[in-house]
């Protein structure tokens, strides 16, 4: 009997879904006027020398399950990196991807987003639309040089997202 116990707890085990991790700790800051962890500030770093094909991506510690296989591709002037999110969410709202633009050679030009599953629309804009409006106000505030950096929620063909567009 004690061995039909163990099965079937294994069994349900395999049945539950397993939880999306929350990458909250790792995008802290970034829906409040786009202050950067160490850690994603970092793997966005890593991503620019991956693109150009400098080094590798660099993962920060316990995030490893969470990303894919990043893929680089040329649009127009820029680099498109996609950092794919396998099961992960943020403020509750799924991640689809992480994206990154820059420019081949070293410009201060670079813009990130925090890509939504489409299916959670509705939930990203209750919780990133306001943020990202107060967002945007202190982050006007804080562009003493006037470059007209961006960030905010937007919906754009239909995809939900978070950006900061910090080029200079």
């Amino acid at each position: 009997m004690h061995g039909r116990t163990i099965l079937m707890s294994a069994l349900v085990g395999l049945a539950l879904p397993a939880a999306a991790q929350p990458l909250d700790p790792l995008l802290e800051g970034f829906d409040d006027a786009c202050n950067y962890t160490e850690a994603f500030g970092g793997l966005l770093q890593s991503s620019y020398a991956f693109a150009r094909k400098e080094g590798s991506v660099a993962i920060p510690k316990g995030y490893e399950a969470a990303f894919g296989q990043p893929a680089v591709t040329k649009e127009e002037d820029y680099l498109h990196i996609t950092l794919p999110v396998i099961d992960g969410t943020w403020r509750d709202v799924p991640v689809k991807e992480i994206e990154v633009y820059i420019t081949e050679l070293e410009s201060g030009f670079s813009s990130h987003t925090v890509v939504f599953e489409i299916s959670g629309l509705k939930q990203a804009e209750a919780a990133f639309k306001a943020r990202g409006a107060a967002a945007q106000k202190k982050l006007t505030k804080q562009d003493d040089s006037g470059f007209g950096w961006q960030t905010g929620f937007a919906v754009r063909d239909g995809v939900p997202r978070y950006e900061c567009d910090l080029s200079t």
